[in-house]
């Protein structure tokens, strides 16, 4: 999924994963965004952004944001170089009077004076410009890539035209940098230790150039991070625009507040490789609604919750999800999957999970207008038969009815007889000795188990 060129571009995107959106309109905006962002402006990106990152695979803006926001410990006035510059210009009089033998070489009293007072500011600048210097390949990193967006043609997507108007409007980028690159380039001359010399000598050169550097500073603290955030929103975008293009056979799915429901058809996981993956149907309608998923071993019942999972995060992100259709309210997301101890904290797996659940109730409880839609997988799993039973009755007894609705998958049969309960199921069969799976989701209770048919074919001492 993605594919951005700066580290902030990555973040961005997992920001967007971890913390999907809430509202439906703004979901519905960035879908347009997407949509108008073309593959081919997705390639040029991605390859712009390669070409920035010199010497690393990934472009880190971090740096140049901290030198932004440095507050250098003594600043360079403009009154002082003024200063210095009259004291040049006096100097330079009085060595041509001087050299005349019109007046005594009072020059040489104005030039110690000049070199004495450019001395105390010369461990400032010098900092000053070392910073500036280390990032000029970021500078001109940045440029191609401003450059680029200045002229990305947005007519008749007005979406895009309102994200990099900042990029085509009086104050681009290209106007603004073209002056910093410029004194960033008279500070390269230390690098001609003569001609460094030379020009410090004839007047305050580090010094002038310094104070031109921190006013031009000043002016892009405000700017760059603009600019910056909006490279890195565009290179998430791209991620969600190259995930559709590459994957044609999915589509865009329709979030609707207050529906308190989900449905979709031909559903899969987009991890799954095509020629693989089974998908499938399925609808739960109603708050308080609870679909019990038995079934066998490895016959799909973690694959489905993950896969449900994955396509609500990826439709509240604003990208296409791998199913022919699917329509869902705005739900808060929770799963209790995979779950493991902790030695450090000491947690054993099954404390591990009571916790989990325990953060469940209190995610159903809390005042929040979105409902909940809650993934639970092979609940209590780890304790024995008899109270991983009667903990998980009262557990899904107590979850029907709450402000939200989910998936609880399970290998106790005996819990498809609560009541309120929609039981689903997936199963196995036999052909030739081997177990097969077909992956397609039913209703109704499994009327298969398989475990001792498993351990068998395994090599286990057991009798089926």
């Amino acid at each position: 999924l993605d594919t951005a060129s700066s580290r902030q571009g990555s973040d961005r995107l997992r920001d967007w994963l971890l913390n999907p959106l809430t509202d439906a309109d703004q979901i519905a905006a960035r879908q347009r965004l997407v949509a108008e962002i073309s593959p081919r402006f997705c390639d040029r990106l991605a390859q712009i952004g390669r070409g920035a990152a010199v010497g690393d695979p990934r472009v880190n803006t971090q740096r140049l944001l901290d030198w932004m926001e440095l507050e250098p410990v003594e600043r360079i006035s403009g009154w002082f170089v003024a200063l210095l510059g009259f004291i040049c210009l006096v100097t330079a009089v009085l060595f041509v009077l001087g050299t005349r033998g019109q007046i005594p070489p009072y020059y040489v009293i104005s030039f110690v004076v000049y070199a004495g007072l450019s001395l105390t500011k010369a461990r400032v600048a010098m900092t000053f410009w070392n910073l500036a210097m280390e990032l000029q390949d970021v500078f001109n990193g940045l440029n191609g890539i401003f450059n680029y967006f200045e002229r990305t043609p947005v007519a008749g997507k007005p979406a895009l035209a309102a994200l990099v108007m900042p990029f085509q409007d009086q104050q681009r980028p290209s106007r603004q940098l073209r002056r910093l690159r410029r004194i960033i380039a008279a500070g390269g001359l230390q690098a001609n230790a003569i001609a460094w010399i030379l020009a410090n000598v004839i007047m305050p050169w580090d010094l002038y150039f310094a104070y031109r550097l921190s006013v031009e500073r000043h002016k892009l603290s405000r700017l760059i991070p603009i600019w910056l955030g909006i490279w890195h929103e565009l290179e998430a975008l791209a991620a969600l625009r190259t995930f559709a293009h590459l994957n044609p056979d999915y589509h865009t799915p329709m979030l609707v507040p207050g529906s308190n429901g989900f449905a979709t058809q031909q559903i899969g996981h987009p991890l799954i490789d095509h020629d693989e993956r089974v998908c499938n149907d399925f609808t739960i309608n109603g708050l308080g609604q609870v679909v019990l998923i038995t079934g066998s071993n490895m016959s799909g019942k973690s694959v489905f919750l993950r896969t449900v999972g994955v396509n609500l995060v990826l439709a509240r992100i604003g990208a296409v999800v791998c199913a022919d259709s699917l329509s869902s309210d705005v739900f808060r997301l929770y799963s209790c999957i995979q779950i493991s101890d902790s030695l450090v904290e000491g947690y054993s797996y099954f404390y591990a999970e009571v916790r989990r659940l325990k953060s469940l109730l209190d995610a159903l409880g809390a005042d929040d207008p979105l409902p909940l839609f809650f993934l639970i997988d092979e609940i209590f799993k780890g304790t024995n038969n008899r109270e991983r039973l009667e903990g998980s009755r009262a557990y899904i007894t107590w979850l029907i009815g709450q402000h939200g609705l989910g998936l609880v998958t399970t290998h106790d049969l005996e819990l498809a007889s609560i009541g309120g309960l929609i039981n689903c199921h997936f199963s196995d069969s036999v052909d030739s000795g081997e177990l097969t799976f077909d992956y397609r989701l039913r209703s109704g209770v499994s009327p298969t188990t398989n475990a001792l048919r498993i351990m068998a074919l395994a090599g286990l001492p057991v009798s089926v």
